[in-house]
């Protein structure tokens, strides 16, 4: 009886060729893939870098310059972050807000907000940090004069949270307590049309609580630290990528080989 000409050497056709050249197919797809995502985090990491060092600078330059006589508006407050003010006007002692949830060395407390009124425009003061007492319906006594005044302060954003869990649990009453306030909340809470950003009242200035601003942390480093690992991760992939390749393709002549 005839045989048919069939043999081990002919066994790759019957679909473990096709395997083994699928299986780098998948791998260069989840290659792409990963490397989209450590490249996008690496990036995105030496920008932030980059706006930190910028910001730095803009801190450090800040001091420098010219002090600012008028409140600038909220498209400029970017450009102007940090710079000094010299206000001439009056605060409005009768409606001012405590922002809640504020703590200075491990001690909760409030950070003092008070509109204050400049040739017509109000800008918000944070007069800075007082300690809250262990019973919440008892508020610090934050009064201050309506006098005319001048004060000097430094440009800054209101704080916001890393990640907002709850509201204030705040009255009608006076002082009003906010936690982590936008511009429309207070706009809304005080009755004034206000800038979307705040003064921080200088440390020098009478009428102020504990006022240890806390400069940039430049933290460009760290973020570089961080673009090393997420690069290095991708360079790591690549190698492996390579390893695999060669492995598969190894098996795969071999087989055919025989």
């Amino acid at each position: 009886m005839g045989t048919q000409p069939y043999s081990a050497a002919a066994e790759p056709a019957s679909g473990k060729p096709g395997s083994t050249i699928g299986r780098p197919v998948v791998a260069t797809i989840m290659l792409v893939a990963l490397l989209s995502l450590f490249f996008s985090a690496g990036f995105w990491q030496l920008d932030r870098a980059d706006q930190k060092r910028r910001l730095q600078d803009n801190y450090v330059a800040a001091g420098a310059d010219e002090v600012l006589r008028a409140p600038v508006e909220d498209e400029q407050a970017e450009e102007y972050r940090f710079r000094r003010f010299e206000l001439r006007g009056r605060y409005l002692p009768e409606r001012q807000i405590l922002l809640d949830n504020m703590t200075d060395g491990g001690s909760n407390g409030y950070q003092v907000v008070t509109p204050f009124q400049t040739d017509g425009r109000y800008v918000l003061v944070n007069r800075g940090w007082v300690a809250a007492n262990q019973d919440r319906q008892i508020l610090p006594d934050i009064g201050v004069s309506a006098e005319q005044r001048t004060i000097v302060a430094q440009l800054n954003f209101l704080p916001a949270p890393g990640l907002l869990l709850g509201q204030s649990d705040d009255t009608e009453s006076w002082p009003r307590r906010l936690l982590f306030p936008d511009r429309a909340q207070l706009e809304q809470t005080l009755g004034l049309t206000l800038p979307d950003y705040q003064l921080q009242l200088d440390p020098a200035q009478i009428d102020g609580y504990l006022r240890i601003w806390q400069t940039p942390d430049n933290g460009a480093a760290k973020h570089l630290g961080y673009a090393f690992q997420w690069f290095s991760f991708a360079a790591l992939a690549c190698i492996f990528y390579l390893i695999l390749m060669y492995q598969w393709f190894r098996n795969r002549n071999e087989i055919n080989a025989r």
